[in-house]
């Protein structure tokens, strides 16, 4: 599993660890005026001082083919079968040549007219030739080595057979008719689908190509090779910090964004509403795709790889592309239903179409799914396209394919001109990223770029994506809009990102107008890091990770600036070489890199077989004469001695600082070693400057005479031309021609100075009077006045050139006649017939006679040659090149002549040359005249017996030039648009004239708006030169200004003038002027702002948080942000719709909808109350929609939701005030307290008080321990007084609760004072508890028992005794007396007692049973004090029972086993029926707490004495508590009241009688209560305190309904409001 990072989050680490100023140095060049940092250039262009003839590399004998190699000159191929020869009509032939040289093939070609059409390897090329009969002329040439047939079997590649998708190379002379009908053929023959473009074709076969179909394809003369292909794949921002483009970024330095380049990315598809990509569309082609669809539906591949190019962070900036200014042009090459991809059409005209469009950048994130490392068609298609469009780069992925050994690049990754890349993380090169070389040797990849973890968009509409999400942002649909994706489809989207940014700089900052993809390529690989240990270049990264800091503007590791130099587009010979002389420092290090497009290689070769065409060689002298080559590395160090590279088209030479410390004349040179000629781009980075030297060189065609073969007394016309390669002025200098042979000096003069870079010649007659060979010399500065960098004196002698030429005696001449069709007779007459001038505008050709004069004796068959027409060189007269133009040529009769003797009849043979130039026509609507210039043609004739003895005549044809143009302007009628949007028109421009042209457009706004020009954002811009009828339309995209104040108002116009010029024809001027009108613009924004601010979209708005019973307000705003008045309905939704609301504008107020209008560029306020009910709860919440409508397609959405936030309060209030009496009785005095829910939250509830002074008793009499919200409870506190506490003693008390919910808590508090009154209060007991004379007293007698009563109150005691004998149910017995002695108590001092004596006399009917003696004293103060205490009569005279049978030693013994043994069983079942209590019975149904386990929390609910930090004070337990109670109140002792179970029936309470509860409350019937058994403390009665108030919710308006109590109705109320509709 690949080390994945988020590089959106590691991005923001390295920008400020990077992103700093880059050093720079003075420019010579000032900076483009777009560019708005003040930033210099430390770019020089450089020339070479010197050209130098060099040898050419030997050839290999060997013809290496994909399925063949041979030596024809030893080799036998007689085994090739006859099924796979052509028997005739074969026009295809393989020439060797003895040096490869590609100049001597174009020559050859001209003279036996054949068209070359590839090359293979070192000095093979495949040519088809137009005259057969030419053969045996090439093989008899003095440069052939072989000329032989090219075989259908010849063609196949090693994967041809049984192929499935096989692609077919074309021949470059296939017209686009032959295109189409070969295309049709392969569907015809059985391929399932086949596509072909003008380079190559490709077919699919469902069940594999047969032999017999690929026989057909061999044999046809139009198929250079055949080959079997795969299916294409996708090679799945630390990013931008690590190759530098954060740094290049930053306004701070060199202010890079990618603005003014335009990028093509071809892959899967584009989310082209993604927000980082809008406005920046240039285009979006599915012509080349699988289907018509551009949307990215699958895996979104191609929208993360565009967004990594040039994505703009709108949605997140930390997502930010490498380019985030570039244009998208954007090929869609997926088809959706089944996500295959492919692509219809070469990569030829891909890229064709993408530079057509502007892009010069193209990023390729996949290739083949096979043929690892092999060059193949695709490999060759994208070759041939750079080599012949010299501005366009292409970036391939090398492929994720790592771990499965070398050699895995995947093509078109394989081929020489794209900059391949691989994939790397924190500084090593990713595990997956594909292994290098490519098959024949190659270094792949060119560079590596981060690819691990990248985090970029992900398309909208992507189903199947494989990336995580990252980022912030979500689409509309809720898919994140990022995600995190790895591989080298990743890596090359940086690098294409890195690409654009290093070609904005070249263009803005180093002023290169048009730099080529060569000079971009040798940049970036110029200032690569070498990753990890210094290896480069190595198999896995190539020449290192791209560093655009390094590549732009490098310094040293002390921060010194270094120079940089470049020359770019520089053409060299094969043969030749270029050298650049320097000044310089090494000791801070060299950097060097040579890059140049080379010519497209055959695929038809064996894959070990080396791709390149034109090998070049870079080489750097050391003032002491070391000598470093080009890729000879060690420990990526250039070190000495190797051998030159043979297969790379990048050389480059790196002396890191330190290594050496020479400082002097350096020199690098570029020597070309075979091939043709071939331009070139070099980067030098070092401390240096250039050493301005002249250097006066001669070069191959310096000496041009007329004829090399000249007749003895011609007049033969002799140019001579040479060059200044250096970079200072020469100063004067002599030049001499002579002729060595004669020893006679044809021509010496002096020269004026000769400027650098510049050239010279001159032309002159001379005449020849003797046969044979002679030698001519070009000699400059024979008195050796310049001080050149290499003449005879210093380097390399360059000033002297020898050329041989063979007088012939008279024998043959070619002459061109007269107008007047005489023959001319002198020399200058000759030369003059010979030269002609073509009416442009009426003829397309030329027909001109001449005749073959012999001059001399006999007989001779005589064999003439016309070359093509050729173009001499602008720079280098001598040499020759192909027209642009096709031409053809004819001579009315064909050869051989048989001619007479001079003088002799028939000695003359008139004939007539046809020269027709076939790309001019003027059949068509518009005449395409033959293109301008100055053209030669040579016509020869000679001896067939005897080839020396022959005669040449050069015809000059000169065309005129023709200046026409074309100006058509489109779609200007009508053109308008809405404020804030583009419009335009077009105006094509055509060349019609007959050589390339350039154009300018200016245009301007009258109201000053922004006009942009195609793809870029200038108001005036150069069209690219323009061929013969070529043409290009110019966009003319006029931005409406965005609404400001209401303006511009709709109908407004603006004048758009726009001006054509050519610098080439100063006579054109065409003006078009367009009126743009501004459109009607119906738009409006609204805003909501809360307590806390702008609310925000109604999707993200954060809720308002509000309190239980707050009015909120809320400001809307609406802003007409049209060019006309909007009426608007502003409606007021609310999901609760219980909850007040109401909307305000102006005076107008509406709880639903309210009108609004507002002029263009105004804004209302309309105000929104929101109020929340007093009873909401915590959590409660509800929404508020506004809707802003000005038609039903015209409305806005402002959404907020009020949410009920924390609001703990509690209050603990007194019903009777804060001062308690509590008086001394033995007995508890109960004050009243009410607890308030002042919050929105249930809250649970903890009681507690201070510390009390010793032996008083205070609690809490059943305390509430929740409350719910907006709700009461009454709490009762129980304060008992120590006996005999002194009057007034008193004390402060702090009653505290402590409620919580969920964890939050908050708390209240009251203090109450306590005070002890005066208080009268006994006690009164018996005596002597021991004895029981009131028992068992007999009939007819009595009983006494001794009573004490102690003055327990703080006053002196007196009062009043009664007694009664009393029965079980209150009721005063008749059948005996009681008395009491003394009967009263007279001031009976605190703490003091006194005995009483109670008497109890029976009579004789006196009825058995335990009686109640009651005393009751009555205290002058009122208070009643009692006691009770059992009294019987004897049992003699029962009538039966125990009592009455047995003795009372007997009876009572067994009376009290029974009750023992019922106490026993009474136990047993108790234990029996026990059920364990888990505290549910104190919990309300519904109610969110948890179980009460153990009865832990009934044991608390029921607990009174609990304190804060578990203090007790003066504890009260809880059977005291209920025992008073009870006996005060003469009720039952209530136990822990059950709660209701159950819901409450549906629908209305039921009728009758309400639930079981709680017993009913109230006074205990009159009269004294029943004795007891046993005496217990007297107690006072107190006030009965008031029904409790019940929780719950508020009661309905008819009170509490029929059936229910209030304990039923705090558990249950609020699902009966629900139910009968009332909450």
């Amino acid at each position: 599993m690949h080390l994945k990072q988020a590089s959106c989050i590691l991005l923001s680490v390295f920008l400020l660890s990077l992103a700093s100023p880059l050093a720079s140095s003075q420019s010579i060049s000032e900076p483009a005026s777009s560019f708005s940092i003040e930033s210099a250039s430390s770019w020089d262009s450089i020339q070479p001082v010197s050209k130098q003839v060099v040898l050419t590399h030997p050839v290999d004998s060997i013809i290496n083919l994909a399925t063949v190699s041979f030596d024809p000159l030893s080799d036998n191929l007689d085994y090739i079968p006859s099924t796979w020869r052509v028997n005739s009509g074969n026009t295809l032939f393989l020439l060797q040549l003895k040096v490869n040289d590609g100049s001597i093939v174009e020559s050859m070609a001209e003279t036996f007219d054949f068209k070359v059409l590839e090359t293979h390897g070192s000095a093979v090329w495949t040519i088809r030739m137009n005259n057969i009969d030419l053969f045996d002329s090439i093989e008899s040439s003095d440069s052939v080595r072989w000329i032989g047939e090219y075989l259908p079997a010849m063609k196949m590649g090693t994967n041809a057979f049984g192929a499935s998708i096989v692609q077919i190379v074309l021949s470059k002379d296939i017209s686009p008719e032959n295109v189409a009908m070969f295309s049709a053929n392969l569907a015809d023959q059985g391929a399932d689908m086949a596509w072909c473009s003008h380079d190559m074709c490709e077919a699919y076969y469902e069940h594999s190509i047969t032999h017999q179909q690929l026989r057909k394809i061999a044999f046809d003369q139009n198929v250079l090779f055949v080959d079997g292909s795969f299916s294409l794949s996708l090679h799945n921002n630390l990013a931008a910090t690590e190759v530098g483009a954060v740094a290049v970024r930053a306004p701070t330095s060199l202010n890079l964004d990618g603005s003014g380049e335009t990028i093509a990315v071809m892959d899967t598809g584009v989310d082209n509403n993604h927000p980082d990509l809008i406005g920046r569309v240039a285009a979006i082609n599915t012509q080349f795709g699988l289907d018509s669809s551009p949307i990215d539906s699958n895996s979104g591949h191609g929208t993360h790889v565009v967004m990594t190019v040039l994505g703009d962070g709108t949605g997140d900036a930390l997502a930010t592309g490498i380019a985030p200014e570039a244009n998208l042009v954007m090929y869609a090459l997926e088809h959706d239903p089944t996500g295959v991809f492919g692509r219809q059409g070469s990569i030829y005209d891909l890229l064709s179409d993408a530079e057509l469009k502007t892009a010069r950048i193209a990023v390729n994130a996949w290739g083949l799914n096979g043929n690892y490392g092999a060059y193949t068609a695709d490999s060759r298609s994208t070759d041939q396209y750079v080599s012949n469009n010299k501005y366009l780069l292409p970036v391939f992925s090398v492929g994720d394919n790592g771990g499965s050994g070398s050699s895995q690049i995947t093509a078109p990754g394989t081929a020489k001109n794209v900059l391949s890349i691989g994939s790397s993380v924190n500084g090593t090169v990713s595990s997956y990223s594909s292994e290098g070389p490519t098959l024949d040797g190659r270094i792949k990849p060119d560079l590596v770029a981060p690819g691990d973890g990248i985090c970029s968009a992900r398309a909208e509409e992507a189903d199947n994506v494989a990336g995580l999400a990252c980022g912030t942002g979500t689409h509309s649909n809720g898919r994140s809009m990022y995600m995190q994706l790895s591989g080298t489809s990743q890596a090359t989207a940086v690098a294409g990102g890195s690409a654009s940014l290093a070609r904005e700089y070249l263009r803005e900052v180093a002023g290169i107008n048009k730099p080529s993809a060569s000079l971009i390529k040798a940049t970036l690989i110029n200032g690569a890091e070498d990753l990890g240990t210094p290896d480069i270049p190595n198999a896995n990264e190539g020449w290192g990770q791209i560093d655009l800091e390094n590549s732009l503007n490098p310094t040293t590791s002390t921060g010194i600036a270094l120079d940089m130099f470049h020359d770019d587009e520089r053409e060299l010979q094969a043969g030749f070489s270029l050298i650049y002389s320097f000044n310089l420092d090494a000791s801070k290090g060299i950097d060097i890199t040579l890059a140049w497009s080379d010519a497209e290689a055959s695929a038809n070769a064996a894959q070990s077989e080396s791709r390149l065409v034109n090998d070049l060689d870079l080489i750097l002298i050391a003032p002491d004469g070391t000598t470093y080559l080009g890729n000879h590395f060690s420990s990526g160090v250039s070190t000495t001695g190797g051998t030159a590279d043979d297969l790379n088209n990048i050389e480059r030479i790196r002396i890191p600082a330190g290594a050496t410390t020479q400082t002097g004349d350096w020199m690098v040179t570029v020597e070309h070693r075979g091939g043709n000629a071939q331009r070139y781009s070099i980067v030098v980075a070092a401390d240096a400057t250039l050493i301005p030297k002249a250097d006066l060189t001669t070069f191959g065609n310096s000496i041009l005479p007329s004829s090399t073969t000249p007749l003895v007394g011609d007049l033969v016309s002799i140019s001579l031309a040479w060059h200044n390669q250096g970079t200072l002025a020469s100063g004067s200098y002599r030049v001499q021609f002579e002729d060595v042979t004669s020893g006679t000096v044809l021509y010496d003069t002096n020269r004026s100075s000769l400027e650098g870079g510049s050239l010279d010649s001159i032309s002159f007659f001379a005449q020849f009077s003797t046969t044979g060979v002679h030698t001519l010399r070009l000699s400059l500065d024979t008195s050796n006045q310049v001080q050149e960098l290499n003449d005879g004196i210093n380097g390399i002698d360059n000033n002297i050139i020898e050329l041989d030429i063979e007088v012939t005696a008279q024998g043959l001449r070619v002459i061109f006649q007269n107008p007047d069709g005489s023959i001319p007779t002198t020399t200058e007459d000759r030369e003059t017939a010979a030269s002609v001038t073509m009416d442009v505008r009426n003829e397309t050709g030329l027909s001109l006679p001449f005749v073959i004069a012999h001059e001399g004796t006999g007989e001779r068959p005589v064999s003439l040659t016309v070359s093509s027409v050729q173009e001499p060189d602008p720079t280098y007269p001598t040499l020759l090149l192909s027209p642009e133009d096709s031409w053809s040529k004819s001579v009315n009769q064909t050869g051989v002549f048989t001619v007479s003797g001079q003088g002799q009849e028939n000695d003359t043979i008139y004939l007539m040359l046809n020269l027709d130039d076939t790309s001019a026509s003027f059949d068509g609507a518009t005449n395409r005249y033959a293109r301008a210039g100055s053209f030669v043609v040579d016509v020869t004739a000679r001896y067939q017996n005897q080839p020396t003895v022959s005669h040449t005549q050069r015809l000059h044809i000169e065309i005129g030039q023709v200046d026409s143009v074309d100006v058509v302007p489109s779609g200007t009628i009508g053109v308008s648009a809405k404020p804030g949007e583009r419009t335009g028109f077009s105006i094509g421009v055509r060349n019609t004239g007959n050589s390339a042209a350039q154009y300018t457009m200016a245009c301007t706004s009258a109201s000053q708006w922004q006009i942009m020009l195609g793809n870029s954002n200038s108001s005036s811009l150069e069209f690219e030169p323009l061929n013969i009828l070529q043409d290009l339309s110019m966009d003319v995209n006029v931005l409406i200004p965005s609404i400001a104040n209401g303006e511009p108002l709709a109908g407004s116009t603006d004048q758009v003038t726009c001006v054509v010029t050519s610098p080439t024809d100063p006579t054109l001027n065409r003006v078009e002027v367009v009126s743009v009108t501004v459109s009607e613009l119906k738009d409006f924004r609204t805003d909501l702002y809360g307590p806390n601010g702008a609310v925000g979209p109604g999707a993200l708005a954060l809720p308002v948080f509000v309190n239980t019973g707050e009015l909120a307000y809320f400001n809307h705003t609406i802003e007409n942000k049209g060019n006309v008045p909007l009426d608007f309905v502003v409606s007021l939704e609310r999901g609760n719709p219980t909850w007040a609301a109401e909307i305000q504008y102006g005076e107008d107020t509406s709880s639903t909808s309210l009108s609004v209008t507002l002029p263009p560029g105004q804004s209302g306020d309309v105000e929104m109350r929101l109020l929340v009910p007093e009873n909401a709860k915590e959590g409660n919440s509800n929404t508020y929609t506004l809707r802003v409508e000005s038609s039903p397609q015209m409305f806005t959405l402002n959404s907020t939701s009020l949410v009920v936030g924390e609001n703990l309060a509690v209050n603990l209030v007194s019903n009777v005030g804060t001062l308690i009496s509590a008086s001394v009785n033995n007995d508890f005095t109960f004050t009243e307290f009410i607890v308030e829910n002042a919050g929105n939250s249930d809250l649970d509830l903890e009681w507690s008080t201070s510390l009390v002074p010793d032996d008083w008793s205070v609690g809490y009499s059943n305390p509430p321990s929740s409350v719910s919200v907006l709700s009461q409870a009454p709490v009762q506190l129980a304060v008992k007084a120590p006996n005999q506490t002194v009057p007034g003693f008193g004390f402060d008390l702090q009653l505290y609760v402590n409620a919580t919910n969920n964890g939050r808590f908050t708390n209240a508090e009251i203090t109450v004072r306590v005070e002890v009154p005066s208080s009268s209060f006994a006690g009164i007991s018996v005596s002597d508890e021991s004895s029981a004379p009131l028992l068992f007293i007999p009939r007819g007698d009595s009983g006494k028992q001794s009573f004490t009563i102690i003055n327990e109150g703080n006053i002196p005691l007196s009062g009043e005794l009664a007694v009664e004998v009393q029965d079980a149910e209150g009721n005063v017995l008749s059948d005996r007396s009681a008395s009491i002695s003394p009967s009263s108590v007279t001031d009976l001092a605190v703490g003091d007692s006194i005995e009483v004596i109670g008497k109890v006399s029976t009579d004789e009917d006196s009825i058995d049973g335990r009686m109640n003696l009651v005393i009751v004293m009555t205290t002058s103060e009122g208070v009643v004090i009692e006691l009770m205490v059992d009294t019987s009569v004897s049992s003699q005279q029962s009538s039966g029972g125990i009592f009455g049978t047995l003795p009372a030693y007997v009876s009572y013994p067994l009376v009290l086993i029974a009750l023992l043994g019922l106490l026993y069983g009474g136990r047993k079942l108790k234990e029996s029926s026990k059920m364990d209590d888990d505290g549910t019975d104190l919990v309300a149904p519904d109610a969110h707490t948890d179980a009460d386990h153990l009865g832990t929390r009934r044991d608390a609910a029921l607990d009174i004495s609990n304190s804060v930090n578990d203090i007790a004070s003066g504890e009260v337990s809880q059977d005291e508590i209920a025992a008073a109670l009870a006996q005060s109140l003469s009720m039952p002792v209530a136990g822990n009241a059950s709660v209701p179970t159950g819901h409450p029936p549906s629908g209305a309470p039921p009728k009758g009688m309400p639930p079981a509860g709680l017993p009913p409350a109230g006074l205990p019937p009159m009269g004294l209560p029943p004795v007891q058994s046993q005496a217990v403390p007297a107690k006072v009665v107190p006030q009965l305190p008031a029904e409790p108030i019940a929780l719950g919710p508020p009661l309905p308006p008819g009170g509490l309904p029929d059936g229910w109590t209030m304990e039923q109705w705090s558990h249950y109320g609020e699902q009966y409001l629900q139910r009968m509709g009332l909450n």
